[in-house]
């Protein structure tokens, strides 16, 4: 499949995209600063210019599948999480349907909920309805929703579980590993999960859900 990773330059989808080149599927890397596209010319990764915050048409179009690792990061200000997290995860979201891009993958975050009172809220709130949107369409979609991310190894064992309120921490590394790894699994389709460091084989855990 030729996939487009949204958020390609991010510390997650990075990983994602040195995932992809080194399997079977073709990434896609969307940038939003010309700069960045050595990076990816070095991983023999074809770039295209994208930004959340307008029309993805010329991006997305010609992709078999999307994957939606993009957020608007710890230091902006609350506005700018609707505008990327919430609004510009639903208009990729219809762009794919419009464009027959239809396997979705969406990062999500635990404790996603239209209803947060969590001392983050207003980033939970716009995970929410970028997930509840993606719920009611017709899109081979997967939602994974990790815990606090860290930059400890991947050590390829986690905990997935339809429990999506709680507390722990995600290896990036194995969040990668398991958003690539859900392309090619059919039963993650229309499966909104919990994804922990734990103790069970990614593969077992993501084949049990």
């Amino acid at each position: 499949m030729k996939i487009l990773v949204i958020g390609a330059n991010g510390n997650t989808g990075t990983r994602v995209v040195r995932m992809l080149v080194a399997g079977v599927h073709e990434p896609v890397a969307m940038i939003r600063d010309r700069e960045q596209k050595a990076k990816f010319d070095a991983l023999h990764v074809l770039s295209v210019i994208g930004d959340l915050e307008y029309p993805l048409d010329s991006a997305i179009e010609g992709c078999d599948a999307v994957m939606f690792a993009a957020g608007s990061g710890g230091h902006t200000g609350k506005d700018k999480t609707v505008l990327v997290d919430h609004i510009g995860a639903i208009r990729a979201i219809v762009t794919a349907q419009v464009h027959g891009a239809r396997r979705f993958i969406m990062l999500s975050s635990l404790n996603a909920d239209v209803n947060s009172q969590s001392p983050i809220a207003h980033y939970h709130k716009a995970k929410a309805h970028a997930d509840h949107h993606l719920q009611e369409t017709d899109l081979d979609y997967t939602i994974v929703c990790p815990g606090r991310l860290t930059d400890e190894p991947g050590t390829g064992r986690i905990t997935a579980t339809s429990q999506l309120f709680g507390r722990g921490h995600t290896s990036r590394e194995n969040l990668a590993q398991v958003l690539v790894a859900c392309l090619d699994l059919d039963n993650t389709i229309g499966k909104r999960f919990a994804l922990l460091d734990g103790d069970t084989p990614l593969s077992e855990a993501l084949r049990t859900l």
